[in-house]
């Protein structure tokens, strides 16, 4: 099974001003949420660690449908909703002030080929997540 099985997206410029986001990584950008794909090539003197950071001001695809693998994160449970930060990027479990829907998890470490440290999440089910 693929790991992920991302759908549609859209192209978004990094606006976080405190870090870079890394490639993989779930990212939320204006009132887009999804999984950040580095589009960029680095330079030929760029340091590995490039290759996959996404620095201020550069441009990446945003995977904003399908099923995608992030970071595991303590707690999480299949079925469970999936919240992202508005400020830090930080999925949770926990909606409320300054949380985004996210997705609905489908998939935990260790079932039908998940990797450990890693979870499936399916981002079209955000819709489904109470917002209040």
């Amino acid at each position: 099974m693929p790991y992920s099985r991302p759908g549609r997206g859209v192209y978004v410029t990094n606006t976080s001003t405190s870090a870079a986001i890394q490639h993989g990584q779930a990212a939320k950008e204006g009132n887009f949420v999804g999984v950040a794909w580095k589009q960029v090539q680095p330079g030929f003197d760029s340091v590995i660690a490039d290759a996959s950071s996404i620095e201020d001001d550069e441009a990446y695809f945003l995977v904003t449908k399908g099923v995608v693998q992030v970071d595991f994160v303590a707690g999480f449970a299949k079925g469970d909703f999936i919240y992202i930060t508005d400020a830090t990027n930080v999925l949770t479990k926990t909606g409320g002030a300054g949380k985004t829907p996210f997705g609905v998890v489908t998939e935990i470490q260790g079932v039908r080929g998940t990797p450990t440290g890693k979870v499936r999440i399916d981002l079209d089910h955000k819709i489904d997540l109470d917002v209040s």
